[in-house]
């Protein structure tokens, strides 16, 4: 169910246009993913929590964002870089 939940975020109909902060989050859990940084993850997901907090981010972005982080803590590193670099890449392509 998970990998279908990916494939939905990759495949999708994308993120659209989304914040500053969540940008640079989904660029930093690229990166990590890509490197199956897994003790990187826990910081991650308190950063989304933060953003939340901090309202620099909406209740929708953390979603998306944490389930990258719910990917990547179950090794499916692919998928979590793939969905990472949706968001980032739907940003050029809104502009």
């Amino acid at each position: 169910a998970t990998s279908l939940v990916a494939l939905t975020l990759t495949t999708g109909c994308g993120y659209g246009t989304v914040s500053p902060t969540t940008y640079k989050i989904a660029k930093s859990l690229y990166g990590i993913s890509n490197r199956k940084l897994t003790d990187k993850l826990e910081p991650a997901r308190k950063q989304i929590d933060v953003a939340l907090q901090a309202e620099t981010i909406t209740d929708r972005e953390a979603e998306w964002l944490r389930k990258i982080v719910k990917l990547g803590e179950q090794e499916k590193w692919l998928a979590a870089m793939q969905a990472a670099r949706r968001i980032m890449e739907d940003q050029v392509n809104e502009r």
